[in-house]
């Protein structure tokens, strides 16, 4: 009976000893990049999922996602409230377990983005006023602004801008438009912006950009909670600090900003100033109209043919309607990335 009792005891203790290493038959995962997710959704919008291996396999179908942790069913999910959320996908090829890095991704409501243009000219004496009302505008809302600065016929005027101009006359200068349409009327009253910064916008824009050699590579991204039936986008590319003498017409007006300025003022420095339209300068069908579809859209533009100094310079997104009404916009740096919010 000992005998037994002592092969039991031992028995035992082969079997339990904390000792034993298992670490051989653990898989380890190998972390990879690959993971297809954008920075920003809004609320209700499908998202789709992918992963891409290094030469371009798909291995989407294999993939297994986890969002805050948690295993969910196929590559989609939707959120119906705000908020940051980190996912990560898995999958096996023979005994080897791939993870991915993880990312994260951020539900969002679009930031509204009124719109002004200033028609002028460095002949035009009484449109400096304009820009400068503008800045001023910009000191208050400039999280909630994009600015074009579009000149006829002095040496910064581009080609289509007769198009333009003749498509949303008439026209005088000075001559400012808030969203394309509305008239912007001296003395510029800055209060007739209070309402429509605050409007909420069913329409979220990104745009991203990237300088290679001599091309300018642009993204631009744009989801809307709405149907954009008969809708175009409009993509510009704008500089500043252009410096070209100003006329000057209120140089002798004591109650003017630009009193004692000169006529005209030399060197003036001109902002926003329209340089380029990768559309049509009225904008170009959007194609995938349904709400809440992703709509994607690239462009190229080879550099070595402008003089531009791309330090200075930025990429403009509008969303109007079919009668060119903007309902939406927004502004990048090039180089920089600009999210919906």
């Amino acid at each position: 009976m000992r005998s037994k009792i002592i092969l039991l005891f031992s028995l035992i203790l082969l079997t339990c000893s904390d000792k034993e290493d298992f670490s051989a038959y653990l898989i380890e995962p190998e972390i990879i990049s690959g993971l297809n997710v954008e920075s920003s959704y809004l609320i209700d919008q499908l998202i789709n999922f992918s992963v891409i291996g290094d030469n371009g396999e798909d291995y989407t179908q294999i993939s297994t996602f986890f969002i805050d942790g948690q295993e969910i069913t196929g590559s989609q999910i939707s959120h119906d409230d705000l908020g940051l959320h980190e996912v990560f996908a898995e999958y096996s090829i023979g005994n080897q377990l791939y993870n991915t890095v993880m990312k994260s991704y951020s539900i969002v409501e679009p930031i509204n983005k009124v719109l002004l243009e200033d028609f002028t000219g460095t002949w035009c004496g009484y449109c400096p006023p304009v820009k400068h009302a503008i800045n001023m505008a910009m000191d208050l809302y400039s999280q909630n602004l994009t600015v074009v600065a579009t000149h006829q016929n002095d040496e910064f005027a581009i080609d289509q801008e007769q198009d333009l101009t003749s498509s949303l006359g008439p026209f005088g200068l000075p001559e400012a438009r808030i969203n394309r349409l509305i008239e912007w009327i001296d003395p510029y009253d800055i209060s007739e912006l209070n309402d429509l910064v605050l409007t909420q916008n069913p329409i979220a824009i990104s745009i991203e950009s990237k300088v290679e050699g001599n091309d300018l590579i642009s993204r631009v991204r744009f989801i809307s909670k709405e149907s954009l039936v008969d809708h175009k986008i409009v993509v510009y590319l704008t500089e500043d600090n252009l410096i070209a003498d100003q006329a000057n017409y209120l140089n002798f007006d004591e109650n003017s900003y630009f009193y004692g300025m000169g006529n005209p003022i030399i060197d003036y420095s001109h902002e926003d100033v329209l340089r380029y339209s990768f559309t049509d300068i009225l904008g170009d069908e959007i194609l995938n109209s349904e709400a809440l579809s992703e709509n994607v859209i690239y462009f190229d533009l080879d550099m070595s043919q402008f003089d531009f100094n791309l330090e200075n310079t930025s990429i403009i997104a509008i969303i109007v309607n079919s009668e060119n009404l903007a309902l939406n916009s927004q502004s990048a740096r090039v180089g920089e990335f600009q999210d919906f919010n």
